[in-house]
């Protein structure tokens, strides 16, 4: 079976069949059963969700006996995993430039919450810090997956930079956010890090065109199809490569 996670790009936003995100046709080129495949993407989620989700549900599948592929798709750096315990409601979009509100909350704790992320974009955030932390949450799934011998595939879906058009030198973020040291504990071999969905479909311009439809500068069918194909060649590569 293979399991998924990650945000939007990974949920399928847009689509018209959700079974045609880049999970359900890499799964196929593995020769993994569709109906096999799990995924608990969602759209505008943060990293921490992304760990902590794939680690509880991988968790429950390995006691269940089951071994599934693991591939994930993060997402930017800078989103936090908040967690409002009244409404019992999690938020993602803070810190961010700005604070768009979520339909779950009432108009008052939008209007805190909005002060609240101007607050902390002005005296808390820093690229730098979230590129630390980034760095610590692919090596924590790293980690977890070979501790109970999965084999896994991690890229990330959205740039590492506030700039999305920008490309990623993944590397060279490593050694300027002096984390080379933790930088040289990743297997690079299960870690696609040569460019990143949002600029693979943006050059390619296979997203959905029309602003303000939520669907916008999201990937389109071909351009999940295309990844499928990308992430199935570079796990193919790193399967010669140990045998």
């Amino acid at each position: 079976m293979l399991y998924a996670n990650g945000c939007s790009f990974t949920y399928g936003t847009g689509l018209a069949h959700k079974d045609k995100a880049w999970p359900f046709e890499l799964a196929e080129r593995l020769g993994i059963d569709r109906n096999e495949t799990v995924s608990d993407a969602e759209r505008g989620v943060s990293n921490q969700y992304i760990v902590r989700q794939t680690i509880t549900t991988v968790s429950e599948l390995i006691a269940d006996g089951k071994k599934p592929f693991v591939a994930i798709g993060l997402t930017a750096p800078n989103r936090r995993e908040l967690f409002i315990e009244k409404d019992n409601v999690l938020i993602h979009n803070i810190p961010s430039y700005e604070y768009h509100g979520n339909i779950r909350l009432n108009e008052q704790t939008n209007t805190d919450l909005d002060l609240f992320n101007t607050l902390y974009m002005k005296h808390f955030w820093s690229p730098v810090y979230d590129f630390h932390n980034y760095l610590v949450q692919v090596i924590t799934l790293q980690n977890f997956c070979v501790a109970n011998g999965l084999e896994y595939v991690i890229f990330n879906s959205l740039n590492l930079t506030p700039n999305l058009v920008e490309p990623t030198k993944f590397m060279e973020l490593i050694e300027q956010s002096d984390m080379g040291l933790v930088g040289s504990q990743l297997d690079m071999d299960c870690i696609y890090e040569d460019q990143t969905f949002f600029t693979y479909m943006y050059d390619k311009s296979m997203y959905f065109p029309t602003e303000g439809d939520e669907r916008y500068m999201h990937p389109n069918e071909e351009a999940h199809g295309d990844w499928a194909d990308i992430l199935f060649a570079d796990i193919e590569n790193t399967r010669g490569m140990k045998k």
